[in-house]
């Protein structure tokens, strides 16, 4: 497999697919989604098994005109996903009847649009592309509850809710669980100021940052956003919490995933493409966020969607949770996130 010379994640594709839309004047939302979901197809079927890049440097410009040309010879025909099993409405291996504790009013984050959309078009859950926004809840129940934004409502299982507890606080350094405050989505979060603790001002963890340590733009992403009040969880050290990272182990690979819920025996899990799957616990692991990586560790890197070994670390930003890498068999260096990085993995 031959990694292309540029980091490609969800959040770069997604966006595209969002700017093609407003460009065209997409407003129909099916249609939205079925842009996103080739978006997905496109990185699955194509990045990881089909593109074969042999220049060492690419433009941007080039690649999202391609991604564009791609979206309109496709976006107005996509034909809409067949069901698998029509009856298997719930179709993971982990209780959909969750007990979570929520109030109504609490912020939440959930593919409260994605899902409900993805089930009346009949569309197989297991290849939907569920992306994790913020809501409030309306009514909570025992097994489903229903959640509530800019006054549209929606029935959603318990397993797909993660709240947000009201009243958090947070300290410097702390990892957080919240949304993308001036953008949408799930996000992991860092603490840079703690002057005002139920309203830190934060670096987003699950955001793209530049390659280049030195590039001049770090500088105002290092400022981060202050966040609202009741909007984050904070994440702990090796608990298995809404929000922690997790491997697990898939044959020989070790597949990345963000923890939604965990039971006894049981993980469910956001992974590559938005994508939501569930896994026996005893085969993950957690990535700890406050491991201790330094300078010339042998460390595994999230690539795509799985950790892979052969990178050696060559810079550590810990104040804005950036470790730069470098993989043993190219000269690029990568600016990663603490999720995506650890020293060992067995």
């Amino acid at each position: 497999m031959e990694e292309p010379p540029y980091p490609i994640d969800f959040y770069h594709l997604e966006g595209i697919a969002f700017a093609y839309m407003a460009i065209v004047g997409v407003e129909n939302f099916e249609l939205s989604q079925k842009i996103l979901t080739f978006v997905v197809d496109f990185q699955q079927h194509h990045i990881k098994t089909t593109m074969k890049i042999k220049e060492q440097k690419k433009s941007s410009k080039g690649f999202l005109n391609m991604i564009c040309s791609l979206l309109l010879a496709t976006s107005a025909t996509i034909p809409a996903i067949a069901q698998d099993d029509p009856s298997n409405a719930w179709p993971w291996d982990f209780p959909q009847g969750l007990k979570v504790e929520m109030t109504e009013g609490q912020n939440v984050l959930s593919p409260y649009t994605f899902y409900p959309s993805a089930v009346k078009k009949g569309e197989p859950l297991k290849k939907a592309t569920l992306i994790f926004y913020r809501t409030t809840v309306k009514q909570a129940g025992e097994e489903k509850s229903s959640l509530e934004d800019f006054g549209s409502v929606a029935e959603m299982p318990n397993a797909l809710v993660i709240p947000l507890p009201e009243g958090a606080k947070a300290k410097k350094g702390d990892i957080l669980l919240t949304w993308w405050q001036s953008g949408s989505g799930l996000q992991r979060a860092i603490v840079v100021n703690d002057k005002n603790p139920d309203q830190p001002v934060a670096c987003y963890l699950d955001l793209s940052w530049p390659d280049d340590s030195k590039d001049p733009k770090i500088a105002e992403k290092r400022k981060g956003e202050q966040l609202k009040p009741n909007s984050f969880s904070v994440l702990k050290e090796g608990e298995w919490q809404s929000g922690a990272q997790v491997a697990i182990k898939k044959g020989d690979e070790w597949i990345a995933g963000i923890l939604i819920h965990a039971t006894d025996d049981k993980i469910l899990t956001i992974g590559f493409g938005s994508s939501v799957e569930a896994y026996n616990r005893s085969d993950a692991c957690l990535i700890p966020f406050n491991e201790k990586i330094k300078k010339g560790d042998k460390v595994w890197v999230k690539w795509i969607d799985y950790y892979k070994p052969g990178y050696t670390v060559i810079k550590v930003d810990a104040e804005i949770g950036r470790i730069y890498v470098k993989s043993d068999d190219s000269d690029r260096i990568e600016s990663k996130s603490i999720a995506e990085v650890t020293k060992s993995l067995k």
